[in-house]
């Protein structure tokens, strides 16, 4: 190699890693500079939506006791208590840097700060293995537009990596992209190490070194991802699938197989003794093993069937059958052995189709085409297109890297069209496609205008040497023709005399692409990136204030940074008599934990969820007393999203009952329900219409009401309806008639004068009840935030507030 060779490489890698330094830098800057003012309030830090305050609530536990992590939580899930089942690497990874940074004993504020910052930083660093992903699959420059691209997608992988989201789910990102880039790696350089098993009879460490290299890292960052989440399985079955088709693949093409096996057997190996250790402590170990086990023994099988249909000379058509029938007969052995697990193991892979209940969660809904947009704006399309150009190169060459990428891809692609959360792995798959059709894109046409303006020098100076040597042609034109010609050379001229012509054609065509790929994210992102987020600072206050003022449940505020034992298996926590549960919904059982000190009856885990429907949507008093006294339930702490449906119809905003609702496993036609109802100019227009089961759920006569009792005064409103049919065939309701009755009386009255079923006394004001309510005689409101939600003439009810029951 040249020295001039040399320093070309040595000026082109320079100008990547700038490239890339810039790109993180970027990266870093957008998910820190935009979100600090919504993190960083006051004297609090505000860590972003739900699981973040948990994650927190374990690190500042852990940084007490380092390295030891609580594995049962006794602040959670009262009467219960509550196993920890996050896996703890993220946790024990965040708090090796807090304990650092603050000298082996951080004040909270240091364990904060850092927990803050340490989403934005790993998901910055998602660009790195982005960039070499793309490098490894293409060349230098679709690496660096896919490290651009995921640095400003606007979805989840976007928000899951702010400032303040201090969830497991961005290293799950960062060590899923590791490990799929140490696999491209590994598997690469085997094959042009030209590796075998002669080679590692032989011990030919030349040619098996880095490819055992790259193994060794793709398991450890296989078993530190698996560390990170519990449902990490998800990601195994993927490199599985990747692993199989691709044996399929180069048995048929008459490839040899070798090297799959000896790169794929240590990474799940190695990821297997990595998990092993904590397959007791945390949820669905025992998948992670079995998965695991099942992965690293399928190479050796794979490997020997192909090695014997070669060798007895079978057709090689017939060794996906084979795999498939010897699949079967594994599966059907493993299902004889412990059914229980290999169920265990399908349910976790199962994310296509989530349950309604498990809808009502925002990040479990299902794609759509409006989730797209808001998740990838124009680079989904993008990556469609490319993702087609990937099948065919795979059809066609067979590559195992592109296998990868397609499979990885397309199973992620599964993962999120089931649930939308997944978009936040999805998102490195479609950086990686749309960053090289761009790149495809932009280099036909920069090739175009290059191979076009060589052939028309080669064309011109071929003319001109023709022509000395027949001479001069004639000089007479026909003016006609000379038009004509000057016409069809004039672009000819442009581009070929005129260099800067060629370069405004370039900019234009970067431009094209910058406007399609590009442009359409920076402000979604910018906007993800400057949105407030839960808790709001009367959340804030009325959990300051319930620590403050309602009595420890442990009689002990350090019991709360305590190491806890683990109860029997099966058992319930053996509490204090002190102890006491707080029901709200289960939504903000984590911020109840971690700033109130206090211990919720349900929490994000979804743990109590069921419980917590049902109080808040019995219909008398004396049940949902008999609720709290078995829940031993003391506060109730409630705000304007929990009773509500709709909180601003024009707005869109929507509260959580219709969740509550579902939770309960009733139905929402029980409290509420849209009609139709003539408007002005003879149209239709859509109203939520409800019932008097709204009104008398605990929910409203908590916050609504405030335990108050409600006398009707000229609320009280019947309507009666009939049931149509629109041209899809979709029954809806259509008021006829609605009457408003100065007292509930006089409403029922009239009601039960009419022969007809379909009348119907309602509400058109969620605020004001049609039928009378009881005082509430066991519970008293002790808190109201200061931000007033409801401003009436007759009473005010603030955004959040907690009420005292006593039995």
């Amino acid at each position: 190699m040249s020295i001039v060779t040399i320093e070309k490489k040595l000026s082109d890698n320079a100008t990547s890693i700038l490239a890339l330094t810039l790109i993180f830098g970027i990266a870093l800057f957008l998910r820190i500079y935009f979100p600090y003012d919504n993190v960083f309030v006051g004297d609090w830090i505000k860590f972003q939506w739900d699981d973040s305050w948990y994650h927190m609530r374990l690190v500042e536990n852990l940084v007490y006791h380092f390295p030891h992590r609580i594995h049962f939580d006794p602040y959670s899930f009262y009467p219960h208590g509550q196993d920890v089942f996050y896996a703890p690497f993220f946790d024990l990874l965040l708090g090796f840097f807090a304990w650092l940074f603050g000298a082996g004993s951080p004040s909270t504020k240091v364990i904060e700060t850092v927990g803050a910052y340490f989403p934005a930083i790993l998901g910055s660093l998602v660009t790195i293995p982005v960039y070499f992903i793309g490098k490894e699959l293409f060349n230098k420059k679709v690496g660096l537009l896919a490290a651009a691209l995921i640095t400003i997608l606007p979805g989840q992988f976007l928000l899951r990596s702010l400032l303040g989201f201090t969830d497991h789910h961005v290293a799950e990102t960062l060590l899923s992209t590791l490990t799929v880039l140490f696999l491209i790696l590994a598997t690469k350089r085997a094959i042009q190490k030209d590796c075998s098993f002669n080679s590692v009879r032989s011990r030919d460490w030349a040619a098996l070194r880095k490819p055992l290299i790259y193994s060794l890292l793709a398991g450890i960052s296989l078993g530190f991802y698996l560390l990170s989440w519990v449902g990490g399985a998800f990601l195994v079955f993927a490199i599985l699938v990747f692993f199989v088709i691709q044996y399929i693949i180069d048995h048929l093409k008459g490839r040899a197989t070798d090297y799959l096996c000896i790169t794929g057997i240590p990474v799940f190996l190695i990821a297997l003794l990595m998990v092993a250790p904590f397959s007791g402590l945390i949820g669905y170990g025992k998948i992670h093993i079995a998965a695991l086990f099942i992965c690293a023994l399928a190479f050796p099988v794979l490997s020997i069937l192909s090695t014997i249909m070669i060798k007895i000379d079978t057709r090689r058509i017939y060794y996906p059958l084979v795999v498939v029938a010897v699949g079967g007969i594994g599966y059907a052995l493993f299902y004889a052995i412990d059914k229980s697990l290999v169920n265990s193991i399908l349910e976790k892979l199962n994310v296509l189709w989530p349950s309604e209940t498990a809808i009502t969660i925002g990040e479990v809904m299902p794609l759509s085409v409006s989730i797209v947009w808001e998740e990838f704006t124009t680079c989904f399309y993008l990556a469609m297109i490319a993702l087609v150009i990937i099948a065919y190169l795979v059809i066609k060459e067979g590559a195992s890297d592109k296998t990868l990428l397609f499979i990885w891809s397309v199973i992620m692609l599964m993962a999120t069209i089931g649930q939308n959360r997944f978009a936040y792995y999805f998102a490195v798959n479609v950086a990686l496609l749309a960053g090289y059709l761009s790149w495809r894109i932009l280099a036909l046409v920069i090739t175009g205008i290059r191979t076009y303006t060589a052939s028309e020098v080669a064309r011109v100076d071929m003319s001109q040497q023709l022509k000395k040597v027949k001479g001069k042609a004639k000089s007479r034109k026909k003016g006609k023709r000379k038009k004509e010609k000057a016409q069809k050379t004039g672009l000819r001229t442009l581009v070929t005399r005129f260099p800067l012509a060629r370069y405004t054609l370039i900019t234009i065509a970067i431009l094209s692409l910058f406007f399609l790929a590009f442009y359409p994210n920076i402000g979604s992102a910018i906007l993800i990136a400057s949105s407030k987020s839960q808790p709001a600072q009367d959340w804030h206050d009325a959990l300051v204030w319930m620590r403050d003022n309602t009595p420890d449940p442990f009689l002990d505020p350090d019991f709360f940074y305590d190491l806890y034992d683990s109860p029997p298996k099966r058992e319930d926590y053996s509490y204090p008599e002190s102890a006491y549960g707080v029901m709200s919904w289960w939504d903000y059982g984590h911020w109840i934990t971690y700033i109130a000190h206090r211990i919720p009856n349900a929490n994000p885990h979804q743990s109590g969820a069921a419980e917590a429907a049902k109080f808040f949507t019995a219909q008398d008093e004396s049940s949902a007393n008999q609720m709290l006294n078995e829940l031993g339930s003391k506060y109730i702490i409630i705000d304007v999203k929990t009773p509500l449906h709709e909180i601003d119809p024009k707005a869109g905003t929507h509260g959580h009952f219709h969740a509550v609702v579902q939770w309960a496993e009733k139905d929402r036609r029980e409290f509420y329900e849209q009609y139709f109802v003539e408007n002005e100019s003879g149209g239709l227009t859509r109203v939520t219409l409800y019932y008097p089961a709204f009104y008398q759920s605990m929910s409203s006569r908590l916050y609504i009401f405030g335990c108050e009792e409600w006398i009707p005064n000229n609320c009280s409103l019947v309507i009666s309806y009939i049931e149509k049919r629109d041209k899809k065939g979709i029954k809806y309701k259509e008021v006829t008639d609605q009457q408003r009755f100065p007292t509930y009386e006089e409403a029922i009255s009239y009601l039960g004068n009419q022969t007809d079923p379909n009348y119907r006394i309602v509400g058109n004001n969620p605020l004001n009840s049609p039928v009378p309510l009881e005082r509430l005689e066991h519970y008293k409101l002790i808190y109201k935030s200061p931000f007033i939600s409801v401003d009436q003439e007759d009473r005010t009810i603030s955004a959040v507030e907690i009420f005292e029951y006593t039995p």
